[in-house]
């Protein structure tokens, strides 16, 4: 019996030296852990001195981070340049990368050997789930021993040789840029120091140096952690190699650029990044903006409801206009205003006011033309922009004007051959005319009671002799101008 409880407690105690026995060991497999695996000063700054630090950040889980958004919280160490934010698309699991930030030593730290800085962090994994973090970091401060002051010559500051390359101007082909317009951009770079800026390549939508652990800059060039939700490049990638610009000099350089469908209108700026390295052999970046004015211009069409059919000349005539909105949204579109050329016009002008998304607005035009031939119908329309600024919408229609229609001669036969302002005469009954006799007219009514012909004796209209000029006028017609 007391080997069997010996043999117990033997068991009870090896299990309680086992490892990680009775309780669950926690691990890293089902989340990311980004930490700050090493952080490196370019320099030992002093009070009020600027300096630039690389941190290194390490995805020590298992599952990749996204959207690593990294704050440098202003204390001892003042952060430059970005505001002390700065972003990492992505780590995946054991991956490290680095980030260069500019700071400048807070000029309160008297004699102070160490600086330390909050550095805090927030992530995120592909499932959605959130994460933050909150790091120390501590630079060491260079601090100057006391030294009496000795009256001494003051020294001439040396002149800094450094290239500043910057955007000097820039246009577009396009002047009127709209949600997905493709459009080409031209940029004139003008190096503005007083140093040649060397190996230069041009960064759309931001750029930076890879940076080793050892803080030594990397040959290659970042540019995928651009900005590109309302611009982005087309036919070729975002950077491009420009070469060597020599103090002074300018270059002029294109990308050829998309608006993305989904932008709505406004000012929208576009970084560029130009990455060169000086003579010295040191890599830099300047960060260059643009602005660009997006438009939504409306989509109108002008033209004839129905067809006018034929127009002749100095008879008024009918124009059935109308506009058509055929964009997707509506608009609203200020007065409408219809002109011509040799031609009289009424109820020529009228404000449209707002159109619906596939409607239309309709205006009849009353037209006269002077002349015949081909005629030009100016239609103008007034709107404002997205910035309030008045604009025009303008097009021409061309329609054929006709000879007026001619009146025919009146003769023996009708009204045939007969020419408005020709002198020809019209003939008439003499009857109108009053030739007839009382007693005949009398004779012709007693006849009409009977059933009988009660026509003139002549039974005929009388018309005039054109050769002999006969009866021209006293035999019943009415001489024409």
């Amino acid at each position: 019996m007391k080997t069997k409880i010996t043999l117990i407690l033997v068991l009870f105690s090896l299990l309680a030296i086992l490892p990680g026995a009775g309780v669950s060991a926690q691990s890293n497999t089902d989340r990311p852990v980004v930490v700050i695996s090493a952080y490196t000063p370019f320099s030992t700054p002093s009070r009020g001195q600027d300096f630039t630090m690389a941190v290194y950040f390490h995805n020590s889980g298992m599952k990749a981070a996204t959207n690593i958004l990294i704050e440098f919280v202003p204390g001892q160490l003042l952060p430059r340049d970005n505001g002390g934010t700065q972003m990492i698309y992505q780590l995946i699991s054991d991956e490290t990368k680095s980030v260069s930030q500019k700071f400048t030593v807070s000029p309160d730290l008297w004699g102070v050997y160490v600086a330390t800085m909050t550095v805090n962090m927030e992530y995120s994994d592909y499932d959605g789930n959130s994460y933050s973090d909150s790091f120390t970091l501590t630079v060491d401060l260079n601090v100057p021993a006391y030294v009496a002051a000795t009256p001494t010559p003051t020294p001439t500051a040396g002149p800094i040789f450094q290239p500043q390359l910057v955007i000097d101007s820039y246009s577009t082909d396009i002047e009127i840029l709209q949600p997905g317009t493709s459009f080409e951009l031209f940029l004139e770079i003008k190096n503005l120091g007083n140093a040649p800026a060397q190996a230069v390549s041009m960064v759309m939508g931001g750029g930076s140096v890879e940076i080793n652990p050892e803080g030594t800059p990397q040959p290659g060039i970042s540019g995928g952690e651009g900005e590109f939700t309302n611009f982005a490049p087309l036919d070729s990638s975002n950077v491009k190699y420009i070469g060597d610009i020599a103090e002074g000099e300018a270059f002029k350089a294109s990308q050829r650029i998309v608006v993305n469908v989904s932008t709505s209108p406004g000012a929208y700026s576009l970084k560029y990044s130009f990455i060169y390295t000086t003579e010295s052999g040191e890599k830099v970046v300047d960060n260059q903006v643009i602005t660009l004015l997006v438009y939504k211009m409306p989509s109108i069409e002008v033209g004839f409801y129905q067809d006018p059919g034929p127009i002749y000349a100095n008879q008024t005539n009918f124009l059935p206009l109308q506009i058509v909105n055929l964009g997707k949204q509506s608009v609203v579109l200020g007065n409408m205003t219809v002109a011509a050329q040799e031609a009289y016009l009424e109820n020529n002008s009228a404000l449209v006011g707002l159109v619906d998304a596939g409607f239309y607005f309709t205006l009849d035009v009353l037209l006269t033309p002077n002349q015949p031939g081909p005629m030009d119908i100016q239609i103008t329309v007034n709107y404002t922009d997205d910035f309030n600024q008045p604009r025009t919408y303008s097009t021409v229609l061309t329609v054929e004007v006709l000879e007026a229609m001619p009146i025919e001669d009146w003769g023996p036969d009708g009204m045939e051959n007969w020419n408005e302002g020709s002198g020809s005469q019209i003939p008439i009954d003499t009857d109108i005319l009053g030739t007839e006799t009382f007693w005949q007219k009398v004779l012709r009514v007693i006849k009409g009671l009977f059933g009988l012909d009660s026509g003139s004796s002549s039974g005929e209209t009388q018309f005039p002799d054109y050769e002999s000029g006969e009866g021209m006028l006293d035999s019943g017609v009415i001489n024409l101008p």
